[in-house]
């Protein structure tokens, strides 16, 4: 998994195949409580996965109209394809990033295409 620190290592990220990126504050508690099963999760596939943090570009956070971390993008060939918003006050769960994760095509051991 790639932590992203610039916006042309993000662009030449998501040009590849699916990439599911990660949109999160180091100061977010429900960011934090849920790093552990977006790294989990990316375990599978590393490759497609990446993490974003908006403290350190507020850019991509404007750029996607991201209003409440953690979020998680989905991009295919470069273009947003899905998304799965975080709640304010509730974070995001496991579940609902695995069921959002095989939706975008994710299967166990497999990149996404």
């Amino acid at each position: 998994m790639n932590q992203i620190s610039d916006r042309k290592t993000f662009n030449a990220e998501i040009a590849e195949g699916g990439r599911f990126a990660l949109f999160y504050s180091g100061y977010c508690p429900f960011c934090l409580s849920f790093l552990p099963d977006f790294e989990k999760l990316a375990a599978a596939a590393p490759a497609a996965f990446l993490k974003v943090c908006t403290d350190d570009l507020p850019e991509l956070e404007d750029l996607f109209s991201i209003e409440v971390v953690p979020t998680v993008l989905y991009f295919k060939g470069g273009k947003l394809s899905a998304r799965l918003d975080g709640v304010l006050g509730l974070g995001l769960t496991a579940g609902q990033l695995a069921a959002f994760a095989g939706k975008c095509g994710l299967a166990a051991g497999k990149n996404p295409h």
